[in-house]
């Protein structure tokens, strides 16, 4: 997976809870793919989308990582404590932007590459309706190719109060120029829990991709919201016992598996 320009990615995300009882949620979701700083990012030209500054669509570095003005100290933190030894070169984040300045993300990816432009790391960043966040990175080998990367570690961070900590995740990534399929998968004794799937469409960043879902993107954040916590109180009135956080701080240590 080399750099891509900056993209916009319309698709969805369907939610599956396998256990105790089955249940399904799906909802449309824009998104976006861009370098975090640098001249990539500065390159992008539309009057819709803007860098730290409120506009229909804004990509603000301070919605991830540590919740500092940069981005690349914190990534650069989390390689480090996974023993990464490449020169890191661009960092691409796919995320939910802004838009018209509320954004809430649950799974925020960090393709993080080497100054060849190749991909060597991989970042995900989950957040909770707590304030907490927690990253799970993943150091890929050399000579990793393909466009199917597969990662798995133990769950760490409480996220729905419909699941405790317990369990492995398994992330399943497969991406090319024109389209992105990200799966989480939630085991617990050896059996799936849930999944999520979110598939979408690459195209570019531009005020005419902007334009062409201008109603999906003002409802961008209300439907991801909405639809999580539509989601809770479904789950709750079919009977599913309810946990509570061990902490709602944001988790800025960088986490080894």
């Amino acid at each position: 997976m080399t750099p891509l320009p900056a993209s916009l990615l319309a698709g969805d995300i369907g939610h599956t809870r396998l256990t105790p009882k089955r249940h399904v949620l799906r909802y449309g979701m824009q998104s976006v793919l861009l370098d975090i700083d640098g001249p990539q990012l500065a390159a992008i030209r539309s009057p819709l989308f803007s860098v730290n500054r409120f506009n229909l669509v804004g990509f603000y570095p301070r919605d991830h990582g540590r919740g500092e003005a940069a981005l690349r100290p914190w990534v650069e933190d989390q390689l480090a404590a996974e023993g990464a030894d490449f020169g890191l070169g661009r960092v691409q984040i796919l995320t939910a932007p802004r838009v018209l300045g509320m954004v809430f993300n649950p799974v925020t990816v960090l393709f993080c590459h080497d100054r060849a432009a190749v991909l060597r790391a991989v970042i995900f960043q989950v957040s909770n309706f707590h304030g907490g966040r927690c990253a799970y990175t993943f150091v890929l080998p050399p000579e990793t190719a393909g466009e199917t990367l597969r990662f798995s570690c133990r769950k760490r961070f409480f996220v729905s109060p419909f699941n405790d900590t317990d369990g492995e995740y398994r992330f399943r990534l497969d991406r090319d120029a024109d389209s992105l399929r990200l799966g989480i998968q939630l085991w617990r004794d050896g059996a799936c829990v849930l999944g999520a799937v979110q598939k979408c469409a690459i195209r570019p960043l531009d005020t005419v991709g902007l334009l062409a879902t201008p109603l999906s993107l003002a409802l961008n954040t209300p439907k991801i919201v909405g639809a999580i916590l539509f989601e809770a109180a479904r789950l709750r009135l079919k009977g599913l016992k309810m946990y509570t956080p061990r902490h709602g701080s944001i988790d800025t240590r960088p986490w080894r598996h």
